[in-house]
């Protein structure tokens, strides 16, 4: 962590193409209006802001309610009983990670935002941790996202309770295309604009 005119800011080690899936979610998302983490590029690192704002409301991680327990169905559920308002913002994250293929949603990587003072719940942390989405460990070999098995576990969440529907965007090539160009950095686009745009099309909606 360092302090940059009186924000914290976490530093972490980064290749290139890790540093372009962190920042290519953050806007992606940012673009689609979901809760994002700032991110910004650095020198062999990737920057990330304090989204506690030095402390003003507490980070606590799913893990303090579910465990290690990852499964989509019972986080929502627990989610509709403690914090309604969070609902959205889990769906929207793991709309992201299935598109973009992120397989590290564990329950470290994801939780609640609490009032300092009281611990009210006010609402889902936002979307943070991407580096292992994407191309970060290679272009992905199956573009076409047959037998996808985030795929699968989405499609099953929605069968679950079709009202979450509501909260999956519309997505077209045009936006994942100029969003790529608005990170800035070398990569396939034409490769990783099919893989996402494969991904959603098999998405239930």
């Amino acid at each position: 962590w360092k302090l940059r005119k009186g924000q914290w800011w976490m530093h972490k080690k980064a290749n290139h193409d890790e540093m372009f899936s962190e920042l290519f979610i953050c806007k992606l998302g940012s673009e689609l209006g979901f809760r994002m983490a700032e991110y910004e590029r650095g020198n062999g690192v990737i920057k990330t802001k304090d989204f506690t704002n030095n402390a003003f409301v507490n980070f606590e991680p799913a893990f303090n309610i579910l465990g290690d327990d990852e499964d989509y169905i019972k986080s929502i559920e627990m989610l509709k009983s403690i914090c309604p308002d969070a609902v959205k913002s889990y769906v929207e994250m793991l709309f992201l990670d299935t598109i973009c293929a992120n397989p590290d949603r564990h329950t470290f990587n994801f939780g609640l935002l609490r009032d300092s003072d009281n611990g009210k719940i006010l609402g889902l942390a936002p979307n943070f941790d991407n580096n292992m989405a994407l191309i970060s460990r290679g272009y992905p070999k199956n573009i076409t996202r047959k037998n996808d098995l985030l795929i699968k576990l989405f499609n099953e969440l929605m069968q679950h309770d079709e009202g979450l529907k509501k909260y999956i965007p519309t997505l077209s090539e045009d936006l994942i295309k100029s969003v790529i160009k608005s990170v800035g950095m070398r990569v396939k686009s034409k490769e990783i604009t099919e893989f996402i745009m494969n991904g959603y099309n098999l998405i239930e909606k």
